[in-house]
């Protein structure tokens, strides 16, 4: 991919410290979320048609503990534990909870699912994110970590192969 002269900040500020935040670099620069996100190595992200919201998030539904981020520019709220599962229905995606995580989500509105893999605050991190159709976030999975903070190895295998599959069908 060759570089556009917007994104060669972006590019740059990235290989001198990958773990910025990315919403506030995309912020800075002018540029698109995804476009930011697109500026990692290929090896620290994959991006994958919209069109596997349904199966990123029925997959991610079996994975136990996790953590759900939305991240806008006057928040970032964290939720910590499993994703329920959810059914389409009335041009939403219906997350099926009667406690804690729980909600509506317009699937037809993500225009691609990542799976990102770089470092963020010292520490490996690993996660799936839902991008819409203009680039933005609009929100993030990351997979759990143990008690000493170490990430779950059974959460980074079904993560692997989540995109492993996903991503055959970019190709397909």
């Amino acid at each position: 991919m060759t570089a556009t002269p917007e994104l060669t900040p972006v590019r740059a500020a990235l290989a001198k410290h990958p773990g910025v935040i990315l919403e506030s670099l995309a912020r800075q620069h002018g540029v698109p979320y995804q476009a930011a996100l697109a500026c990692l190595p290929e090896d620290m992200q994959t991006q994958v048609p919209g069109s596997c919201f349904g199966d990123a998030m029925a997959d991610l539904a079996d994975w136990g503990d996790l953590v759900v981020i939305v991240h806008t520019e006057d928040l970032v709220m964290e939720v910590k534990g499993p994703l329920p599962s959810g059914r389409f229905g009335s041009g939403f995606y219906n997350l099926e909870a009667e406690m804690g995580l729980s909600g509506h989500i317009r699937a037809e509105r993500c225009g691609a699912v990542a799976f990102v893999r770089r470092p963020f605050m010292g520490k490996d991190s690993v996660s799936v994110q839902f991008l819409n159709q203009e680039g933005g976030c609009m929100f993030k999975v990351f997979v759990g970590r143990d008690a000493e903070g170490r990430l779950k190895p059974e959460q980074v295998e079904r993560w692997e192969q989540l995109r492993t599959r996903l991503a055959a069908t970019r190709s397909a």
